[in-house]
């Protein structure tokens, strides 16, 4: 499942694998709204690898482990 975070904020989404044109658009959206930028986008294959662990109760991102 794609993730798409900010690191200048704790804005982040999470999509299945038919969503990713509204990923796309939320990223959009957000670097137009904030002016964050790069937002960089994962997908579960990624986040295994890196060490990244997303909480399932709140949907954020655990890098404490890298």
């Amino acid at each position: 499942m794609p993730i798409a975070y900010c690191d200048a904020c704790d804005w982040q989404r999470e999509a299945s694998e038919d969503e990713i044109t509204e990923l796309g658009r939320a990223m959009i959206d957000h670097y137009v709204e904030t002016g964050h930028s790069p937002i960089e986008r994962r997908d579960a294959a990624d986040r295994v690898t890196t060490g990244d662990r997303i909480d399932p109760g709140s949907g954020t991102v655990d890098r404490s482990r890298r």
